[in-house]
């Protein structure tokens, strides 16, 4: 047991230093560099990797290109010189040795060669961190920054009713806190947080994808089903991505569409349904049966084939789903075989 507990123990420093570090790439994506900075710095501190310091290091550059603040550019140098102590090629040695070279010029125009040291300051703050369900941790190794963002919605915060920026420390009173966050395409998230007093608390609010609104416009009585399972209609409720929607109906020709829809989108689907070759003959027969003497076996025989194959392509839409682009344009092409050998037929 204790070695059990030695273990996990062991694990924790690395998995609270990724979790600052995911908030830091996170807020650097959405071009808070200071607010980066702060949490690269913090996840430096509970694991002191080359690849962190160069996280770091890229934001104090890029805050410092916005505020000037030259105690930025002298942190930036120190962390790029950490970086490049310990990594000597590949990686992001030709980005960091850019870097220093561009902060130590900005340095030798003020003069300034010290480390500077801020003081240390207690604060009581809170970090609102909104996760979407779409965001997936990186690995074990995961400390790589890139500087391209993964998702680049719009993300709405209130703090006791007003607007804040997420991912960086909002300075509070000791207590609770009420906290709104709304994100384009995800159903919006509340909590209350209690802060604590000259201590950071961070708020992971948890954001479910809205699904998309898919509205079947057809005949009444159809039966539906989406991804092979039965759906209620005429309104669908689907996450996004692609999906098969089949609509059925006795006496109508059966139909498979495939829809890709996005988070939150509404669309309507426009479907009418045409009568089953069989109906669609009655009419023939009633106005002569001489005609029947002139129906080609051959035909009559090929387009039940063809029947039968649409048949099992539809029943496979239905019981299996997620079918391609091409399975749907081979159903819709059999139905359309069937429908031309059995019209000449009659």
């Amino acid at each position: 047991m204790l070695a059990l507990l030695a273990t996990v123990a062991a694990a924790d420093p690395r998995s609270d230093a990724q979790k600052r570090f995911y908030i830091g790439a996170k807020a650097y994506h959405a071009n808070n560099f200071a607010a980066a900075a702060e949490h690269f710095e913090e996840a430096y501190k509970i694991l002191p990797l080359p690849e962190i310091a160069f996280s770091a290091a890229q934001s104090y550059r890029r805050q410092y290109r916005i505020d000037r603040k030259i105690e930025r550019a002298q942190r930036a140098v120190d962390l790029y010189r950490l970086y490049l102590d310990a990594v000597k090629t590949g990686g992001q040695v030709g980005i960091a040795a850019d870097g220093l070279d561009a902060m130590e010029r900005e340095l030798q125009k003020v003069g300034g060669t010290k480390s500077v040291t801020a003081p240390v300051v207690q604060r009581t703050t809170i970090i609102i961190n909104p996760q979407l369900a779409a965001e997936r941790m990186q690995g074990d190794d995961g400390f790589e920054l890139s500087e391209a963002p993964d998702d680049t919605a719009k993300i709405v915060a209130l703090l006791d009713g007003k607007p804040v920026p997420v991912y960086e420390k909002l300075d509070v009173e000791p207590g609770p806190h009420k906290i709104h966050v709304e994100v384009e395409g995800y159903m919006p998230a509340d909590a209350t947080e209690r802060a604590v007093k000259d201590s950071n608390t961070t708020a992971n609010m948890k954001l479910e994808p809205r699904p998309a609104k898919v509205t079947v416009k057809t005949e009444t009585g159809v039966h539906l089903r989406v991804d092979g399972r039965p759906a209620t209609g005429p309104d669908l409720a689907l996450p996004a991505g692609r999906h098969v929607i089949a609509i059925t109906k006795k006496g109508r020709e059966s139909v498979a569409r495939e829809v890709i829809v996005r988070r939150g989108e509404v669309i309507t689907i426009n479907e009418p349904l045409e009568k089953t070759t069989r109906r669609k003959a009655v009419p023939w027969v009633a106005t002569g049966a001489g005609v029947l003497a002139i129906i080609s076996t051959a035909t009559l025989i090929t387009a039940l084939v063809y029947d039968d194959r649409a048949a099992d392509k539809l029943s496979s839409f239905e019981n299996q789903g997620d079918k391609s682009p091409a399975d749907v344009a081979d159903y819709n092409t059999l139905v359309q075989r069937r429908d031309r050998l059995s019209t000449g037929a009659w």
